[in-house]
């Protein structure tokens, strides 16, 4: 998938630890829906991507350009069972990519994140190794653990 042109595909809180993810999937893309709470400082005016502003208090009220997915979605959502039943039928044929999602949400493929063993003790995943594992998601649609759980609930 990574030489595809994937349509038109959706990232949602995919502009902080996911950017480089964001980046690769639009890369790929005819256009990219960013849905962020600074989409516009993150699309800088490329008219491929699609800034939608998100406030997260409040419905994402401009569901037009999200009608419109043809292809991959890569969500970071802190509690996705209130948003993923929103966005299922929204987005069509597109596959999800999620940094985590509850068991009763598909089809979704999940990256969940965990932590890693240094010579100092673990520490929590850079945004490099969170965005290689979004991507290897992207590409070849597999759930995976990045990082592990060892020590972790």
């Amino acid at each position: 998938m990574a030489t595809a042109n994937l349509g038109t595909s959706l990232t949602i809180g995919g502009t902080g630890m996911l950017a480089s993810a964001t980046h690769w999937l639009a890369a790929r893309s005819e256009r990219t829906i960013v849905v962020a709470r600074q989409a516009g400082r993150f699309t800088h005016g490329d008219v491929r991507l699609v800034p939608v502003i998100a406030d997260w208090m409040r419905p994402i009220r401009k569901v037009g350009p999200i009608r419109q997915i043809t292809s991959d979605i890569l969500l970071w959502l802190h509690n996705p069972e209130a948003l993923i039943p929103l966005l299922l039928p929204l987005i069509g044929t597109g596959r999800v990519i999620l940094p985590a999602a509850p068991p009763a949400i598909a089809p979704c493929t999940t990256v969940r994140l965990a932590s890693t063993n240094t010579a100092s003790g673990r520490r929590w995943l850079t945004d490099i190794e969170i965005g290689e594992g979004a991507i290897a998601a992207l590409q070849d649609g597999h759930s995976r653990i990045v990082g592990d759980l060892v020590g972790l609930d």
